[in-house]
């Protein structure tokens, strides 16, 4: 590690101590760190190697970047190039809504794990939905570990950071019940608002590959469709991108999904005075021309539930699929292929049930466990006898 002394001025028993650390990754200009000393010229050669020890052990930081320029470049050089573009609109609202008001002007080199644990106690106090509270910490983390990863500092304060521990509220299953009030209360005011409930539910597809879905996707002979890509809502409209794993997969409808299907073509058909497009979206207010907006089919299932008393979003359809795939039988494996899922991902996030369900299940394995545990014949024997 090199290194400079210097008697300042000379005969004054005054050392001026400096050692190189590096360029600065962000200036590229030669970064050094620097101490006076009092004493001989033997005290400022020990102070110039602990000095030196300092920096080859990563105590003095390479870049005098803040927090708020490490996510600038973070977000342009990483995340815009690896993520799926909802993923990168989500991390542009925390960031600028949260992370960098709190942490923005802090130095990296000054950043500790204590100033990160005031950070997330402080999205707490503030009463912030669990998912936000969940991401901040892993936006931050992910930030800092790319700074060492470019040498701007030597370790990652998150890693010794105590992230907040929040639960999420109970997931309450959408009932088989509420999705027929929903479907003929969307029927009965906008048919292709009720074939996105019905599909929804039937597939599982997350909402911007139920509205990505064309017709020509839908394999009549085998019952099934391809979901290949998806509609992501983008500022000012939305963006047509693949599947949120970019993989394509095949959903089996039955002959009641595809029943479902002909039904909504028949009435758009009546509709409109002609025949949809067979190329085109398949859900569409113009026959297939246009495809429907995945912010305007959330919107509007929120809407219907709040008028009519019924606790749902959206992607409570999709839950509802994964959960009615499982009930009925369906394994894991085939049903998280359904869905787009891994097996993991499936049994502890998409998976609901009800009290009706739960009750059954109890008398089912309380038959099994009764009659395991029934007394033997002979037993009972006996026990007459006695």
């Amino acid at each position: 590690m090199s290194g400079t002394m210097r008697e300042r001025p000379p005969g004054s028993r005054r050392w001026e101590i400096r050692v190189f650390v590096g360029r600065d990754p962000e200036t590229r200009r030669p970064r050094q760190v620097s101490r006076m000393v009092h004493g001989g010229k033997r005290e400022a050669r020990h102070a110039l190697d602990r000095l030196a020890a300092e920096v080859a052990e990563g105590r003095h930081a390479r870049s005098s970047a803040t927090v708020g320029h490490l996510l600038d470049e973070w977000m342009t050089r990483y995340v815009e190039r690896r993520r799926a573009r909802t993923t990168i609109d989500t991390y542009r609202v925390h960031v600028d809504k949260h992370i960098r008001p709190a942490l923005g002007s802090v130095r990296l080199a000054k950043l500790t794990a204590y100033d990160l644990d005031r950070y997330f106690e402080s999205l707490e106090a503030k009463g912030l939905s669990p998912a936000t509270i969940r991401l901040n910490p892993n936006i931050v983390s992910g930030a800092l570990s790319q700074a060492v990863k470019w040498d701007w500092i030597r370790s990652n304060p998150a890693t010794r950071s105590s992230a907040p521990e929040v639960r999420s509220a109970e997931r309450r299953a959408l009932t088989v019940a509420e999705l027929r009030t929903l479907y003929w209360a969307a029927h009965a005011e906008d048919i292709d608002m009720a074939a996105a409930i019905a599909v929804a539910a039937l597939s599982g597809c997350r909402r911007g590959e139920l509205c990505g879905l064309r017709w020509r996707d839908v394999d009549w002979d085998r019952a099934c469709m391809r979901v290949e890509r998806a509609w992501v809502p983008i500022e000012g409209g939305q963006h047509l991108t693949t599947t949120k794993t970019g993989k394509v997969r095949t959903v089996y409808l039955g002959d009641e999904g595809l029943e479902l299907l002909r039904q909504y073509r028949g009435e758009k058909r009546e509709q409109l005075g002609y025949e949809p497009d067979p190329a085109g979206w398949l859900i569409s207010l113009d026959g297939g021309e246009t495809p429907i907006r995945a912010k305007t089919v959330t919107e509007y299932v929120s809407r219907l539930g709040r008028r009519l008393g019924i606790p749902v979003h959206l992607h409570a359809l999709r839950h509802f699929a994964a959960t009615e795939l499982v009930h009925a039988g369906v394994d894991l494996p085939t049903a998280a292929g359904q869905l787009g899922h891994t097996v993991e991902v499936m049994a502890s996030t998409y998976l609901h049930t009800e009290s009706g369900r739960g009750a059954a299940a109890g008398k089912a394995i309380a038959a099994v466990v009764g009659q395991a545990l029934a007394v033997p014949i002979e037993v009972e024997a006996e026990l007459a006898e006695g």
